[in-house]
């Protein structure tokens, strides 16, 4: 814990910055406390480090592109003795925390790319290592954030860093040691100006603030002022849920940090459409048996990864066991043949598809085998789907997938495998959209330790064409999508898909359009506020579109009901 108080001269003005945001590690959360507040002026003025970055990145992406490939290497010459006539006048000793010379260039030496030099009057002149300028900050306390920040000192050193020993014109450059463009940096401080929230301070307020996401700064004043801020870094311990599946392998379940997940159920070019969608960015990668297209999805991949877009250990792939594989015995042969046709030498994440255990079609008699047999019969079974699970674990031991899991599963049906399970499932994949929230299913999913990913996360659309849904049911058009991507100038997907990452889900998207690939992804630039997404919860009505209860009987003659 850092206690720091107003060291800057009152009538100069603190610029946006994130606190320490030219070092690797900055702390994570800000509390402020007013002592005494100023006679005028004095505010802290905020604003929203991920307002910045879309601004940045919209009006300037050539500049963003170079910001977050190379970051940013900050200059400042420091005095021996703090100088309290400069808003960057703290000493050596101070900024360093150290008590001589010695200790100063030990610390300094240990840092990798980091130069410095000793001046004539005894000030210290340091280049800093190039510094992570933009960040994408994930997951906080197992809560969903994603979002991109301006997360730098950038236009603080631009605007703040003048004294008689440096200049702030020469403060930063990119990590490349290319400089940056003026023009640029005055238009990115001047939307902050424009944009910020002044906090007048009372004496005792209180406030924290989360240093990830908010920059914040101090309007000059007159009189005496005594606002105390102390810096933490994040909590202490492990936030990991100890209900979380083992880790198998040395590939976690996280090593894709984006959760948006690309879907190949009903795809007219598979081959072409998994190129395009690696190519477009996404890593996580959604297949199944039953979707008829490993092969193809599989030729897809293997051209992406050979031509150098991505290596195998940067992707994400799940596939699915099909229903009529549920005995022991075939779940191993199901694998291989999953494995076999997408090309590859283990799949990341295995599901059970559904929780129905149907009867044993051969798989060089009709594959894949869909719901009905070789009769053309829909024929449900006796299985012990404690015994598929134990199937299910051995896969994990032999390599051929890192995790498992369970898709179409309801919290009973979970309980049951947990009650048995050496390896916890690892995922649950269900359908849920505004019309099919699914909050009770989420919550007790996530408290067992298991992420959920989310198929069909923007309603009826794929279900029309095979009459599970109406055009009255699609979601593109309700009032309440259109004004919130009115709102924040986006697409009525990018606010379901978005609405989606908030519920700390993954959603499965699917497009055969690269613009339109490209856009379901372009979601973590903005988020929704707490109004705009009980707005879009208030659009539920427990509607599901793909219900084995509703859709076997109809087109296969079979009641065969999952949910209550």
């Amino acid at each position: 814990m850092v206690y720091t108080a107003n060291e800057a001269p009152p009538d100069q003005l603190i610029p946006f910055h994130h606190e320490l945001a030219q070092v690797k590690n900055p702390p994570q959360y800000i509390f402020f406390y007013c002592d005494q507040p100023s006679e005028t002026g004095g505010e802290t003025a905020l604003i929203d480090s991920t307002l910045v970055y879309r601004y940045a990145n919209d009006k300037f992406p050539e500049f963003m592109d170079k910001l977050k490939k190379f970051g940013a290497r900050y200059i400042r010459t420091l005095p021996a003795q703090d100088d309290f006539t400069s808003p960057i006048g703290r000493s050596f000793y101070n900024t360093y925390q150290v008590k001589t010379i010695e200790e100063l260039e030990v610390k300094l030496d240990s840092v990798q790319g980091l130069e410095y030099t000793w001046l004539s009057d005894g000030s210290l002149r340091v280049v800093s290592e190039p510094i992570p300028a933009v960040r994408m900050t994930e997951q906080q306390h197992d809560h969903s954030i994603y979002q991109w920040t301006f997360h730098n000192s950038v236009i603080a050193a631009f605007i703040g860093w003048e004294d008689c020993r440096n200049d702030r014109k020469q403060a930063i450059r990119f990590g490349n040691d290319d400089p940056m463009d003026a023009t640029t940096l005055k238009s990115i401080a001047k939307f902050m100006e424009e944009n910020k929230v002044s906090y007048k301070w009372k004496k005792g307020d209180f406030f924290a603030l989360n240093n990830r996401l908010v920059m914040h700064s101090r309007n000059s004043y007159t009189g005496k002022r005594r606002v105390y801020a102390a810096m933490f870094g994040d909590a202490i311990g492990s936030t990991t849920n100890p209900n979380s599946p083992e880790d198998h392998s040395s590939t976690a379940l996280s090593k894709v940090p984006d959760p948006t997940t690309f879907g190949f159920w009903r795809l007219d070019n598979p081959e072409e459409t998994a190129y395009n969608a690696i190519k477009s960015g996404y890593r996580r990668l959604d297949s199944a048996c039953d979707y008829g297209n490993e092969e193809a999805t599989g030729r897809g991949i293997r051209r992406a990864i050979e031509e150098g877009i991505c290596t195998r250990n940067e992707l994400y792939i799940t596939t699915k066991l099909w229903n009529t594989y549920h005995a022991p015995e075939h779940v191993p042969l199901a694998m291989e043949k999953s494995l076999a046709d997408l090309g590859l030498d283990y799949v990341d994440e295995y599901l059970i598809h559904f929780p129905i255990s149907m009867e044993f079609v051969p798989f060089d008699q009709k594959y894949p085998p869909e719901w009905q047999n070789l009769e053309k019969k829909m024929v449900i079974v006796p299985n012990d789907i404690n015994k598929t699970w134990g199937a299910m674990e051995a896969l994990v031991d032999s390599g051929k997938t890192r995790h498992i899991g369970l898709s179409n599963f309801n919290c009973q049906k979970i309980r049951q495998i947990l009650s048995i399970a050496k390896i916890r499932p690892s995922t649950l994949q269900i359908e849920c959209h505004p019309h099919l929230c699914q909050d009770k299913l989420i919550r007790f999913a996530r408290e067992e330790g298991m992420r959920v990913s989310v198929f069909s996360p923007m309603g009826a659309t794929s279900y029309i064409s095979l009459d599970m849904a109406t055009k009255n049911d699609v979601l593109f058009d309700n009032d309440i999508i259109v004004e919130l991507a009115r709102k924040h100038n986006k697409s009525p997907s990018q606010i379901m898909l978005r609405w989606a990452v908030q519920r700390n889900t993954m959603p499965i998207s699917k497009s055969s359009s690269e613009k339109r690939m490209k856009e379901n992804r372009a979601l973590f630039d903005f988020y929704l506020s707490q109004e705009d997404v009980d707005a879009v919860h208030s659009l539920n009505l427990e509607r599901r579109y793909n219900d084995p209860g509703v859709f076997c009987e109809a087109a296969f003659g079979t009641f065969c009901p999952i949910y209550e």
